[in-house]
């Protein structure tokens, strides 16, 4: 799997912008050529929509935007030209951004403004990258002729909808033919003449007006551009839609390892578009899910937990925002904190949290004020999304300004979603109309709000982008935190709680005790701390190995006096570590098996004399794990006062395991 953006790049290739000089004695097209020329060759577009239900920070400065663009109410995307008198040609990577564009078919425009919509397709090959197809409506059209003695130096003419502002013809000579690099099976034209975006899919002619290639993209760094010779498009199946592309195949920032995707796939030609459209984005899914299981396979020896994961098992990790488990460079596993978080206050003590860099995707967490248990949050679409919105920056670009997008209504899609540790992640898709796009999101519930990963995808990748979220689910790492009314909720709510929380049962008596049970552990706060209204809960969760098998439980306890305070009665779970583990925990092992260091039950305090603790060792039956069990808080206590606490402290865990 790549990231969306390089997975993009297959179908989508973006010509950039260039500029050629015109060679000493360059040759011209006749009047007459010119003007069949452009009578045969069409814009490629697609309808804008007709209604923006996106709401904007401000008012949208379209007074910016180009007046022709401005009043236009179709998206040119690229070039069709002609080739029979209802068969029309354009590069494959030009119909990859109309395959399950929320606004409809594209179409073909003429000269005059009047537009045909695709009607079937005849012939496709992504790696050739053409297509063939007819259009609807009866477009009337003398076609090019086509010619395959075509030779280095010929004087040629690359013609195209460039930049969007109709056609244009340029010329050039043809430079070299080059072997296509996947395979070498045939040979790329590359010519001279300037190409700019929108030319995809045009036509490149030669001194006779004769078509000898399509036009598909441009060297990055020099002006030699490229064209798929038009033999290629003669001689292509016209029983089938062909797939056949190689590419890296990773997940990037969470596995090393790479595998080469191949997309070999085809599907029965001709189609109507909405059909082909169905088949193409079932076809990519399929590529996907077959790579995604591929890579897995290829890496199953390393995989978390296998490997050098010790230190990762026999760390607890206190990390208040969500994570990735990802592999290291020695090929280890490990939890790393985001290098470039920000964070959104909310009304009260809430907040909004992003993560930009992991992964493929983007991870959030949303947390309402302390006091909210409110049920409708977790089905208010809207709400949820306004609120990331509030971190998240989307822009909508008008000219040169960026115009921050505030809302996108409710999601047009929801269902529920169930990771291998069994969390059930709720998957919402929101539409981004003005880039014909979406915005997929996997969210996790949690007491206090949610955690999880979004994404932005073009409308034909909305597939794959889910498959994308749903591979990474199962790599997050999270911390519980939320008040006790929160908890309750939360533990109520069954249907969106993880399946190890069945097994939790959770009760407080204000102003007395709070018990937690678990299979693993009973903890009890009676006579060391003393729940109230401000107080909040925090359950640890770990990656662990039960039985060979790798599971996802709790893992520590924290009960906050006060949410906003640092008095705090906190159980850590602290497994035997393997010999891979380090010597850091090595170490903590071994002091809390002999009780000694940090852990010998003797008050402590820091060297301002602002917080005071008490730590000490709880064990079960089993030698497999110990637990870390200790008291600290900011108020200031006589030594005698933490003793005593000290010798309650080890009533308040029983370990089961």
């Amino acid at each position: 799997m790549q990231k969306l953006a390089q997975a993009a790049r297959t179908l989508i290739a973006t010509l950039i912008l260039t500029t050629a000089p015109v060679p000493a004695g360059a040759a011209a097209l006749t009047p007459e050529l010119q003007k069949h020329v452009r009578s045969a060759t069409f814009e490629v577009v697609i309808r804008k929509p007709v209604k923006d239900t996106v709401t904007y920070e401000k008012p949208l400065p379209l007074e910016l935007i180009p007046f022709t663009e401005r009043n236009d109410a179709y998206w040119p995307i690229g070039t069709a030209f002609a080739i029979a008198p209802d068969t029309f040609v354009t590069a494959a990577h030009v119909f990859g951004v109309g395959v399950g564009s929320q606004f409809g078919l594209p179409g073909i425009r003429d000269s005059t403004g009047k537009v045909y919509p695709i009607d079937r397709v005849i012939k496709y090959s992504l790696h050739e990258d053409f297509a063939v197809f007819t259009v609807s409506g009866g477009a009337a059209v003398t076609p090019f002729a086509t010619s395959t003695a075509v030779a280095v130096d010929d004087p040629i003419f690359a013609v195209g909808n460039a930049l969007g502002e109709g056609v244009v013809i340029r010329d050039g000579l043809l430079t070299s033919q080059t072997p296509e690099p996947q395979d070498g099976k045939w040979k790329y034209l590359r010519f001279s003449a300037a190409a700019s975006p929108g030319n995809s899919g045009g036509p490149l002619l030669d001194a006779q007006g004769r078509v000898v290639g399509v036009v598909i993209a441009k060297s990055p760094n020099e002006n030699l551009n490229y064209a798929v010779p038009i033999e290629r498009v003669l001689n292509g199946s016209d029983r089938l839609a062909v797939f056949d592309s190689r590419e890296s195949f990773g997940i990037p920032k969470v596995l090393r390892g790479t595998i080469v995707g191949e997309w070999r796939d085809s599907f029965a030609l001709p189609l109507p578009f909405t059909e082909f459209s169905r088949a193409f984005r079932a076809s990519l899914l399929k590529y996907f899910k077959e790579q995604q299981a591929k890579l897995l396979t290829s890496q199953s020896a390393e995989l978390f937990p296998k490997g050098a994961s010790g230190r990762l098992l026999a760390k607890l990790y206190e990390s208040e925002d969500p994570t990735l488990v990802d592999q290291q460079d020695d090929h280890s596993w490990s939890v790393n904190s985001c290098a470039q978080d920000a964070e959104t206050p909310l009304d009260g003590d809430g907040r909004v949290w992003t993560c930009p860099d992991a992964a493929s995707a983007q991870l959030f967490r949303v947390q309402y004020p302390g006091t909210a248990a409110d049920e409708h949050h977790y089905h208010d679409t809207r709400e949820f999304m306004d609120l990331v919105l509030k971190a998240v920056k989307l822009p909508r670009m008008i000219g040169t300004q960026p115009v921050r997008v505030t809302s996108l209504g409710l999601a047009q899609q929801e269902s529920l979603l169930r990771d291998h540790f069994g969390r059930v992640w709720q998957l919402r898709i929101w539409s981004v109309g003005f880039a014909d796009a979406y915005i997929a999101v996997l969210a996790l519930p949690t007491p206090d709000g949610y955690v999880g990963l979004m994404t932005y995808s073009p409308s034909a990748f909305v597939d794959a982008t889910t498959e994308i979220l749903k591979v990474l689910a199962d790599y997050l790492y999270l911390s519980y935190t939320g008040s006790l009314a929160q908890w309750r909720a939360f533990l109520d709510r069954r249907e969106l709680r993880p399946s190890a929380f069945d097994r939790i049962r959770l009760q407080y008596d204000p102003d007395k005790a709070l018990r937690l049970d678990s299979p693993r552990l009973q903890f009890d706060s009676a006579g060391v701390l003393k729940p109230g209204t401000r107080s909040s809960l925090d359950l640890l969760m770990a990656y662990m190995l039960d039985a060979d098998k790798l599971v996802w439980d709790v893992a520590g306890v924290v009960l906050h006096e006060d949410r906003d305070k640092k008095t705090f009665l906190g159980a850590y779970r602290q497994p035997k570590p393997t010999v891979d583990a380090g010597k850091e925990e090595r170490e903590r092992w071994e002091h809390m098996s002999q009780r000694d260091g940090d852990f010998s039950g003797v008050p402590g305090h820091d060297s301002q004399m602002k917080s005071f603790w008490i730590r000490t060792v709880a064990a079960g039956a089993g030698p497999a794990s110990l637990y870390e069990l200790v008291y600290n808080t900011d108020s200031p206590l006589l030594p005698r006062d933490l003793e005593e606490t000290g010798t309650k402290l080890p009533k308040a865990l029983r370990v089961r395991e």
